[in-house]
């Protein structure tokens, strides 16, 4: 997850360039992907942090974590099963 970035030499630049939405026109040292560096159309720029902050606290929550790396070893599991069977489960 990162933030949209409009890279120059971009259509996105130029739209939001053209549109008066770029924050600076010179940026290179803020294009992290994790800095805002546009104005969003419907939310202020702060909206759109807290949002983000929000979305990577809850993805990189340990009740993710352990939940996302209980589906790979079912996964795994599986495919092992699989590979010595032969036969799909």
């Amino acid at each position: 997850m990162t933030v949209m970035t409009p890279f120059p030499g971009t259509p996105l630049y130029v739209r939001l360039r053209d549109e008066g939405r770029l924050l600076e026109e010179r940026f290179w040292d803020r294009c992290t992907l994790f800095d805002v560096t546009y104005r969003p159309k419907r939310m202020s720029i702060e909206d759109l942090e807290a949002g983000l902050r929000w979305l990577f606290a809850e993805l990189y929550s340990d009740a993710e974590f352990v939940r996302r790396r209980r589906a790979y070893m079912d996964i795994h599991k599986q495919l092992r099963r699989e590979m010595n069977t032969g036969e799909p489960r």
